[in-house]
């Protein structure tokens, strides 16, 4: 498991790498975010126990970045809302197509290794958080009416009667809704993107109303090291990180220093579909 997790690592900053030349050569801005601007600031790379990249973009330089997809050179693309089986919704990847990732059983959706690509849109401070929940809301339902559960994964559900409740409640309600959702969330960000204010909100983000930054904040970047690279950073980096965890220099106890991403299914070194992975669980 440790070397699969050097492994893993080696092949992200080998996609971090790819993705920060595409944007210079794009001339498209890129601003480190979340765990990897604390890792930039605190670790000058990784932080130790994590296994993602994220990055934040203006909405200008997010739907510039989007229309390269399929038009990315090398073994690299880009996967967003327009993919099949795609549940993040307003949240594109950069992703190493010679690898393959498939995070959650449930998710029947193959990435590979990849960056994270997080919008940024204007806003006012009065009705953030509201709009911040109804997206929430609409993108969470998307995703449940995405939900397929394996036969066995329902058998072992019986004994957690919440949970089994859950996922029959996905089978039978939220699968059917999906065009219902579907319409209700585009037709939430069509009205996000027409927002205007001093604010940019992060709304895929998780910290609620730590998501809401100042847009001076990301005036400029920087550049600071990151492993064996240099990355963008935002130039106000110490009061978006202040705003959204804290004293973030200080350490997380032992039992925090966990990742929190699943890997179902993981090679590093050849892309498989859906349908040839699931022939190889079976058997397992």
């Amino acid at each position: 498991m440790i070397e699969t997790d050097k492994l893993f690592k080696e092949k992200l900053l080998e996609t971090f790498r790819a993705f920060d030349a595409f944007c210079k050569k794009h001339e498209i801005k890129y601003y480190a975010a979340y765990g990897t601007l604390i890792g930039a600031v605190r670790h000058h790379g990784i932080i130790p126990w994590d296994d993602d990249i994220d990055v934040f973009m203006t909405r200008e330089d997010y739907e510039k970045f989007c229309s390269f997809r399929g038009n990315v050179d090398g073994h690299y693309d880009i996967m967003d809302i327009n993919d099949k089986n795609y549940w993040l919704l307003s949240l594109a990847k950069f992703v190493d197509t010679d690898t393959t990732l498939w995070e959650h059983e449930s998710l029947p959706l193959v990435l590979g290794v990849y960056i994270d690509v997080f919008p940024l849109d204007e806003t006012s401070s009065e009705n953030s958080l509201t709009y911040k929940a109804d997206y929430d809301k609409y993108s969470l339902l998307v995703a449940r009416s995405m939900m397929r559960h394996p036969i066995k994964q329902l058998l072992r559900g019986l004994v957690h009667p919440c949970s089994e409740i859950k996922m029959l409640k996905d089978i039978f309600v939220h699968r059917h809704k999906a065009s219902v959702y579907r319409t209700q969330y585009d037709s939430l960000v069509q009205k996000l993107k027409l927002q205007r204010g001093n604010y940019f909100v992060s709304y895929d983000g998780p910290y609620g109303v730590g998501e809401i930054m100042n847009k001076e904040w990301f005036a400029r970047t920087i550049s600071l090291p990151f492993e064996n690279m240099t990355i963008e950073v935002p130039i106000g980096y110490d009061s978006i990180l202040r705003k959204i965890y804290g004293d973030y220099m200080q350490l997380p106890p032992e039992n925090k220093r966990v990742s929190h991403h699943s890997h179902y299914f993981l090679d590093l070194n050849k892309r498989w579909t859906l349908k040839e992975i699931s022939k190889i669980k079976s058997r397992w």
